[in-house]
């Protein structure tokens, strides 16, 4: 990546909540080292057993999280979009220095690695950083453990129907437009649902008219039709 883009990618990345809160000073060394990666789709960013060295911000793309099981099938952890971290937990457990998954690139994705050593070093000279981060990474996990309830108390309407409510956003009007950043097969798997489900919901749906399906794109003819009441 040529040094303007870097610039770029690296000034994107200071909203995210492991980076918000830290200075200008604070962020030099990290940023120094910092990788960012043009990936193709399908291409790997890391394999399940690699030396973990490095945790990653999604700038563009997506990636997908998979591991396989002991018969071979895939099975999908979790996708990582835009604006999103991965592997950063890793450099917190003490004994745990491979990678527990695989990383691969859904489509034309940029990323940038930060180095765990480096970023660990920041947080143990400067506790006042610790406990920034500390708060900003709490509502993070707040939001996640709405996600869970979500998933598993919640019908596979529901969960699909406040998807594509994250997705548009709450302001939403007639004739908003969704594109779909992963294929549905990825969605479902994200939703704790089948894919058969997923395509039955969604023909739900259009057939009351609350959505057009083309392909990726999703237009919301009545947005009031994917509220539901707690």
């Amino acid at each position: 990546m040529n040094p303007v883009l870097r610039v770029k990618a690296l000034d994107q990345v200071r909203c995210h909540p492991l980076f918000s809160s830290l200075g200008e000073e604070a962020l030099a060394p990290l940023f120094e080292k910092a990788r960012p990666m043009d990936l193709v789709p399908h291409e790997t960013l890391f394999s399940q057993g690699d030396k973990a060295e490095r945790f990653y911000i999604v700038l563009s793309g997506s990636i997908k999280l998979f591991r396989f099981s002991k018969e071979g099938h895939e099975k999908v952890i979790e996708v990582i979009e835009e604006g999103h971290s991965l592997a950063e937990a890793i450099m917190f457990m003490d004994g745990i220095t491979c990678y527990p998954v695989n990383a691969e690139a859904l489509e034309k994705t940029t990323v940038v690695g930060f180095n765990n050593q480096v970023y660990r070093q920041l947080l143990e000279s400067s506790p006042q950083s610790c406990f920034k981060i500390l708060g900003a990474l709490s509502l993070r996990l707040h939001k996640r453990l709405n996600e869970i309830e979500t998933l598993t108390l919640k019908n596979s309407r529901h969960r699909v129907c406040r998807y594509l409510m994250d997705v548009i956003g709450k302001d939403a009007k007639p004739g908003s437009q969704i594109h779909l950043p992963v294929a549905k097969q990825l969605i479902a798997a994200r939703l704790a649902m089948q894919p058969e489900t997923l395509s039955r919901i969604f023909r739900d749906l259009i057939a009351e008219g609350i959505i057009e399906v083309k392909g990726r794109c999703v237009t919301v003819s009545k947005p009031e039709g994917l509220i539901i009441i707690e």
